[in-house]
């Protein structure tokens, strides 16, 4: 019952699910890719070339039978001939183990898979991982809603990643043994590729899945359970789920921004938008995912003193379909709004009951939220033709800082920080 109760209708092909999603006018919901291409995606993010990466929880939540390879997977998806829907579908590297986060960088790939942050390099160009390098290790697995997740480039080129409440993370680097364990319960953490260095950004929330910045900077993660927004500042100390912070001089917690709450509340996914592809009015717009309610929710962000109030304008995609699990929601490199669909009759591993089991292994579905105006079915392509930022000069790497797609700029900025 209540929000552990499963959906009560079967599962909808994707060309159904596709006609009962309502959006506000103008906009359309389009299909990028679907099972049995991509199967329980729990983690996206995009190269220089705007393919899609996707990491497939297969194993979730239980992982590998002691002494079985593990069957989760990372692919690498692409719209070859600009129609929108993904055609090409590449195994990057397969065997994995509740994997569970992903970033493209530094000529190889970034993935979390509790309790490593490895670092996946193809060297020989066939889109296959060759090396498996571990740069940090001692993330918790206690809980399998919390692993280490949302993984995104920061305003100061460092990665950002979050995870949840009931995980305890003791991490350090394995070549630097003697070093001091980074400990995170609840929050944010970021890594810097340069030095391998991990740190607590910000602490507390709950279960933050996802983390993201505004133009000017400011960071933000939905939440679980608890309010559902929250504007995180560096050392910042949060209101919590459970628990106490790591600091026990930690006096006062500061709260959420929101103005408002929502009859269901699991949230999975911040994005605040800053794409090109949307009327002006988007910009700024804080849209997160709801899973218990299998729906978008736009709020406005609104400066209040050194903070924001979050107040809601309305449901931006309600999908009207029970197995609609928005985990992901970025703004990809056409400025429109990429949703990563789990796609499963249950919210939680807890909801399939005695049973972990009943997690479906079947689907999951890639969307793009795009704007169409006045002109329905306009031709929207994912990506921009002959799109390879790396080998774009320095000068036009920095000319690109500027481009009104916030995409464009971070990888950019990402590849000029080499």
């Amino acid at each position: 019952s209540g929000q552990h109760v499963p959906a009560l209708t079967p599962a909808l092909s994707p060309a159904e699910a596709a006609k009962k999603f309502t959006l506000p006018d103008g906009y359309e919901m389009r299909l990028f890719a679907s099972e049995p291409d991509v199967v329980n995606p729990v983690a996206m993010t995009w190269d220089d070339r705007g393919r899609l990466w996707v990491v497939e929880l297969y194993e979730y939540p239980l992982g590998a039978k002691s002494g079985e390879k593990g069957r989760d997977r990372i692919k690498i998806l692409e719209d070859t001939d600009g129609d929108g829907v993904a055609d090409s579908v590449k195994v990057f590297a397969d065997g994995l183990n509740l994997a569970t986060g992903i970033l493209v960088a530094n000529d190889g790939v970034y993935v979390g898979q509790a309790p490593h942050l490895y670092f996946m390099q193809d060297t020989n160009g066939d889109d296959v991982a060759d090396t498996r390098q571990i740069v940090q290790t001692g993330f918790g697995l206690e809980d399998r809603h919390e692993l280490l997740n949302g993984f995104t480039w920061g305003p100061d080129g460092q990665m950002y990643m979050t995870h949840g409440v009931f995980t305890r993370t003791q991490a350090i680097d394995p070549d630097k043994p003697g070093s001091a364990p980074v400990a995170l319960t609840a929050g944010v953490a970021r890594f810097n590729p340069a030095n391998r260095r991990l740190e607590v950004f910000a602490e507390g929330t709950s279960n933050p899945w996802g983390v993201d910045f505004d133009a000017a900077g400011n960071a933000f993660v939905s939440a679980c359970v608890i309010d559902h927004l929250f504007h995180l500042v560096p050392g910042g100390v949060y209101a919590r789920q459970a628990g106490q912070p790591p600091n026990p001089y930690t006096y006062g917690l500061l709260p959420s921004i929101v103005d408002h709450r929502h009859h269901m509340a699991a949230y999975a996914g911040v994005c605040i938008y800053q794409g090109d592809q949307f009327p002006p009015e988007m910009r700024g717009a804080a849209l997160e995912g709801n899973i218990h309610d299998n729906s978008i929710h736009w709020d406005k962000l609104t400066p209040k003193g050194a903070s924001f109030t979050a107040s809601f304008v309305r449901d931006f995609v309600r999908a009207n379909d029970g197995w609609f699990m928005p985990v992901s929601t970025q703004v990809g490199p056409d400025g429109a709004v990429w949703i990563m669909d789990w796609y499963d009759r249950y919210p939680c591993y807890q909801n399939a009951g005695a049973d972990p089991e009943g997690v479906d292994r079947e689907r999951g579905r890639i969307w793009r939220v795009v704007w169409t105006g006045g002109q329905a079915g306009k031709p929207v392509p994912p990506r921009p033709a002959g799109l390879h930022l790396s080998q774009r000069s320095s000068p036009e790497l920095v000319a690109t800082l500027s481009h009104p797609n916030v995409w464009h700029r971070r990888m950019a900025q990402r590849i000029l920080n080499g």
